[in-house]
């Protein structure tokens, strides 16, 4: 909600109710090129990190949560693309910030950097950011309690309890657990979100999220925000994936389909302040965007790809001027630029590749502060596959692609000759779709190689650097345990 805008609807609402690179045998990592990009949404990469502000970590001039969402969508647009031109942003913001816990009176706010610092861990494997977000994630759960029957508060004043933190809240907790290996707590935050933000009211009878809650804990018919109708997008995808309810991608899809229907004029997302819409609004719709297409990746669907993809043509038609400067108003008239409206249509941009766009980022060990690694960023058929310090290095960042294949720098996973006895090491080999390059994420964290019926492994569970993987009897041990970007 925007900061000024929503300090007034919370009072008519009152009144009428990355990580440098590890000291080893690795060289310094060059940027990725982009896999899969376009030209625009290269080009609003660009014009958004001119934003960025070395000092303090920051990038934009808008406020404090929206560099948060800034962070975000640029790695986002990492991990569509495979470019990590812009990478410094993520250690950038964490050094630079990580004094305060990325805590501040909003809960809000802090579920906004807490999601950044999982999607860091994602990308780079580094356990402090994965760290931070459990911190953030404790620090919003302090401000939960019984008013309203549950939930957390908007703010440490404790006068307002809405939508945004709570859908925030939901979706940290669940991507917690889907990261920290053996967890419950998390999960069980956010069974308790998930149960009481559905009897909450907040979603109304046209299946779109208000802004909040009166005094007397009734929807208050506030504005209908996009973020809000994103936000929760996400959530659900993480709290299907956390509990293997994919029931919960049908009420998703739900909420998606009528969302997708109100912001739709001629085809195309205005959000309500237009063209007013302050500090904050102008970060909404790419929130939205974002969450509308984790939904449909995690769904498996295409049925939002038409909708995503009209919003990116019309940035590039009407919304783009000569200095590659993204506006407000998607539709046009160019107008309103600033770095939360160029924030919101990169994100745009980016996720019309998505359809199609495999994840990327690293593939993470149960044994913390480890990944797999391809040994000094070799391309030959025969390289090592191995464990390695966490670094979010070139030789880090894997794309899981459909056909159940791992490929780094552009060959794949594979077990060495096709064997399927204990043992048999792990190497990079010419991607060729083969058995011996097909894995299989199982509920417990193992990969399983269906051809041999065993799962990579960690020999022993070292935590050497350079230790060769290799593919083992299925014992769902720590040095089994992979998390997947």
């Amino acid at each position: 909600m925007v900061k000024k805008i929503r300090s007034l609807a919370v009072s008519l609402a009152l009144a009428a109710s990355a990580a440098g690179l590890a000291a080893g045998a690795h060289a310094a990592t060059p940027a990725v090129t982009p896999a899969a990009s376009s030209p625009a949404a290269a080009s609003g990469a660009k014009v958004m990190m001119e934003s960025y502000n070395s000092s303090t970590g920051l990038i934009g001039g808008d406020g404090w949560w929206t560099s948060a969402v800034a962070l975000s969508t640029i790695m986002t647009y990492q991990q569509t693309t495979g470019d990590t031109s812009y990478s410094y942003a993520i250690s950038g913001a964490f050094n630079a910030n990580k004094g305060s816990n990325f805590e501040n009176s909003y809960l809000d706010d802090t579920g906004w950097w807490g999601l950044a610092w999982v999607q860091a861990y994602d990308i780079t494997g580094d356990p402090d950011y994965l760290t931070m977000a459990e911190t953030d994630a404790a620090y919003i759960h302090s401000y939960w309690d019984s008013t309203c029957g549950g939930g957390v508060w908007w703010s440490t004043a404790k006068s307002y309890k809405n939508a945004i933190p709570n859908e925030l809240f939901l979706d940290l907790a669940a991507a917690l657990h889907n990261r920290v290996p053996g967890d419950s707590t998390y999960l069980g935050w956010a069974n308790a979100e998930w149960n009481w933000f559905t009897g909450s009211g907040m979603i109304n009878g046209s299946h779109l999220i208000n802004d909040g809650l009166s005094s007397s804990c009734q929807n208050n018919n506030g504005t209908v925000w996009t973020y809000n109708q994103g936000v929760v997008l996400a959530g659900l995808a993480e709290l299907s994936r956390a509990t293997g309810n994919t029931g919960l991608l049908g009420t998703a899809e739900t909420l998606a389909n009528a969302s997708t229907a109100h912001f739709n004029q001629n085809g195309i997302v205005v959000e309500p302040c237009e063209p007013n819409c302050g500090s904050d609004g102008p970060s909404f719709k790419g929130v939205f965007v974002r969450g509308l297409r984790s939904l449909a990746t995690a769904a498996g669907t295409t049925a939002y790809d038409a909708y995503l993809q009209a919003q990116a043509n019309s940035i590039i038609a009407h919304d783009t001027n000569s200095a590659g400067q993204l506006g407000l108003s998607w539709a046009g008239p160019i107008q309103s630029l600033t770095s939360g409206s160029q924030t919101s249509a990169e994100a745009a941009l980016v996720v019309a590749l998505g359809g199609a766009t495999a994840p990327v980022g690293a593939v993470t060990s149960g044994l913390a502060g480890k990944c797999v690694d391809d040994d000094h960023q070799g391309t030959a058929n025969g390289t090592a596959i191995q464990l390695w310090t966490c670094n979010g290095s070139a030789a880090q960042q894997f794309t899981v692609n459909s056909n159940g294949s791992l490929a780094v720098l552009g060959k794949c996973v594979d077990v060495t000759s096709g064997g399927t006895a204990n043992g048999v090491k792990v190497q990079l080999y010419d991607c060729n779709g083969t058995g011996a390059q097909t894995w299989r994420a199982q509920s417990n964290g193992t990969l399983l190689n269906p051809q041999s019926g065993r799962c990579l492994d960690d020999p022993g569970g070292s935590t050497t650097d350079g230790t060769q993987l290799e593919i083992w009897d299925c014992n769902g041990g720590a040095n089994q345990r992979w998390t997947l970007p």
